[in-house]
């Protein structure tokens, strides 16, 4: 009986390598959570309707996957394997607010992926990636974020970082010495220094432009009222009167008819004895009611915003038919601003 040909044995008695692993046109490659960032796969066909390529890394993210490898820790909680964790390689495609800007960017990736998508990768009840795609994106995007860490310049290989050698420490230098330490100053660091020497110095002319328009204020305040005030004050027995009102006041009464405001706020008194307004404006007025308006009237011939210590700001604007009316600031632009007014604080300013 002949006998069976004996097979060749293989070159060096090494066994043939497995066929090489081709991705299938029209699924996705079923991947395990133990083959995640070991090879790239295709997506099938008709999975993008416009071509996608995940973009080069900027020099932030790289830094931050350098310290932070985007993995997932698994473990295991039954089996033979119980208790132990394992590292799973991942990209995240979700955060909050407060993530750091690279992990955001990554999400923003992972969107701009799904927005490249044919309706075949997303699930139609939930409007989500499907997650044989969204395995093989992940799977994908840590590849091409591994290539790019590697192709990163880097230090010459086989030359580690030499560390300088320690030296005991010095006295503090003086003198020409102490100048020259301080050469090596980063340009940053200089201009945030002039910048804050700018505010500070915009901060006085500010203030002393408030000081200023306070004082020539003070000066053309009417005499009678300061007068009264002193003789008051130098008469013990009657208490000091409120500044009476340099324009004449008119409320209307809930019958209709009007009669002069024989109480009006102190903070209207002490806010008109401010305002410089025009001469047809110099006869008596209507006082506001109790209602802060949300708009400025178009009628409105003046407006002076006022800041009254310990209480918000809220603006005063003259109509023409001379009655006043007290508006909310936000509501009222810069440029229809007459002037601006700080005062001492008071409680019967109006709030809202």
């Amino acid at each position: 009986m002949p006998l069976e040909p004996v097979p060749s044995p293989s070159p060096r008695g090494k066994t043939p390598s497995p066929p090489k692993h081709q991705c299938s046109p029209t699924v996705p490659c079923p991947l395990q959570l133990s083959e995640m960032g070991r090879q790239y796969h295709h997506f099938p066909k008709g999975t993008f309707k416009a071509r996608f390529s995940p973009p080069a890394l900027p020099k932030f993210v790289v830094l931050h996957l350098v310290s932070h490898p985007p993995v997932w820790t698994w473990s295991v909680k039954a089996g033979p394997n119980k208790g132990k964790t394992f590292q799973v390689p991942t990209v995240p495609i979700a955060c909050d607010k407060t993530a750091s800007k690279a992990v955001q960017w990554i999400v923003a990736v992972f969107h701009s992926f799904k927005a490249h998508l044919n309706p075949i990768a997303i699930a139609a009840d939930t409007g989500r990636v499907q997650p044989a795609w969204l395995r093989l994106y992940q799977n994908n995007l840590y590849i091409h974020f591994c290539n790019q860490l590697k192709a990163r310049p880097s230090r010459r290989k086989g030359v580690p970082p030499t560390k300088p050698a320690s030296s005991p420490p010095n006295p503090a230098p003086t003198g020409p010495e102490a100048d020259a330490t301080h050469l090596h100053v980063h340009p940053l660091e200089t201009e945030v220094k002039a910048l804050r020497a700018e505010i500070w110095s915009l901060k006085d002319k500010l203030y002393n432009y408030i000081s200023t328009h306070e004082a020539c204020c003070r000066r053309n305040d009417p005499p009678s009222s300061s007068s009264s005030s002193e003789a008051d004050a130098s008469d013990g027995d009657n208490p000091p009167e409120p500044p009476h009102p340099p324009f004449e006041l008119l409320v209307q009464r809930p019958d209709g008819i009007t009669v002069p405001d024989g109480n009006p706020p102190t903070w209207l008194t002490t806010a008109l004895s401010h305002i410089d307004l025009p001469s047809e404006f110099t006869g008596a007025m209507y006082s506001p009611d109790g209602t802060m308006a949300s708009d400025l009237p178009r009628d409105a011939a003046g407006v002076v915003k006022l800041h009254f210590r310990g209480s918000p700001p809220f603006c005063l604007a003259v109509r023409t038919d001379r009655s006043l009316l007290t508006v909310d600031s936000a509501r009222v632009g810069r440029g229809q601003i007459t002037s601006i007014i700080k005062l001492a604080p008071d409680p019967t300013v109006p709030t809202a």
